[in-house]
């Protein structure tokens, strides 16, 4: 089994400093920023404007980069409030210029920078924080349930609804002590996945986690924008609660309320109907099980990540055992009175 794919193109801060200026006129101060599929690099030009330059795997196939930069665009035609990354053309009018290096074809994207820092994994949030968190997510959600593509369609390990949260290869490869926690959940997980085959479907962001959420400054828990469109899948529409639920729901001190508001902040842009509402307890436990499973298989199979990833494991278990031991008819219960 091959899920995985972190071979970004090695290039020195010159070259790409002359594919910044060659293709987009871009010209400043530039520095790499961490990437797992693609060469990120942040450009910040004498005028103070800055961009990121991301220059994609040449394993990535081009309508999986096109099917990306379509979807910002589609976004800030669609709903031009919402604080997300804009795409920038290339000087010959290009949305995804092409580079060849060393007989490899690789895709590029320019992006404007979306200022603040991100929020923390272990972070306590505010139910108000929760909320708006949730309604960023809503409103995102309901900006793509016209946008359709193609490459939607394509494999995406992230996607709790791909039938990987039952896979007996990636359960033979995890832990000891995570085969323990996803054995007891395995009935709901069965439960989860016959729901989700019967729920709503469309283009999802799909990564909302604390990593990809942005804020003004550490001291807010305040959402100001949400970056990284790299795992957009069609799937289960309400996927994007499970996601966000699963990282930052069960570390807080009452996990329930914290689910509560966040689905209540995206019911605001995008009501949610009453059979996706039963289904948010098992999809927060599915993105949990999928984290658990992918996580020890990155340890495994991606040894230059395995370090970054092992550090967030022992967090990531606490979450899943902590989200076990909530009764998913008290959190319903209390989600409807939300709502």
């Amino acid at each position: 089994m091959d899920l995985f794919r972190f071979d970004p193109p090695a290039l020195t801060l010159d070259e790409v400093a002359g594919i910044a200026r060659e293709r987009y006129g871009i010209t400043g101060a530039a520095k790499r920023l961490r990437g797992e599929r693609s060469h990120n690099t942040l450009f910040t030009t004498g005028e103070g404007s800055q961009y990121v330059l991301k220059i994609a795997s040449a394993g990535e196939l081009p309508t999986t980069i096109e099917f990306h930069a379509r979807a910002l665009v589609h976004l800030e035609q669609r709903s031009p409030e919402l604080p997300i990354a804009r795409m920038v053309v290339a000087l010959d009018g290009e949305l995804v210029p092409r580079l060849d290096r060393n007989g490899r074809q690789h895709s590029i994207r320019l992006v404007t920078y979306l200022p603040g820092v991100t929020f923390e994994d272990d972070q306590p949030i505010s139910d108000p924080g929760l909320r708006a968190i949730g309604s960023l997510l809503g409103a995102l959600s309901a900006a793509l349930a016209d946008f359709d593509h193609p490459a939607g369609d394509e494999f995406m390990p992230w996607d709790i609804a791909n039938g990987l949260i039952l896979d007996d290869e990636l359960w033979s490869g995890a832990g000891d002590d995570a085969r323990e926690l996803l054995v007891r959940a395995r009935t709901r997980l069965v439960e989860a996945t016959e729901a989700m085959a019967t729920l709503p479907r469309q283009i999802i962001h799909n990564d909302g986690h604390a990593g990809n959420l942005l804020r003004s400054d550490p001291t807010s828990d305040t959402v100001t924008g949400v970056i990284d469109f790299g795992d957009l899948v069609r799937t289960v529409t309400v996927a994007d609660l499970g996601v966000s639920g699963a990282n930052l729901v069960p570390h807080q001190a009452d996990p329930i309320a914290a689910m509560a508001a966040l689905a209540a902040g995206f019911h605001i842009h995008r009501p949610l109907s009453p059979p996706e509402v039963e289904a948010l307890p098992g999809l927060v436990l599915s993105r949990l099980a999928l984290s658990t499973l992918l996580v020890d298989y990155q340890i495994a199979h991606a040894p230059h990540i395995a370090d970054a990833v092992a550090a967030e494991r022992p967090g990531l278990l606490a979450g899943l055992e902590r989200w076990l031991s909530i009764d998913p008819r008290e959190a319903l219960d209390r989600i409807k009175e939300a709502l």
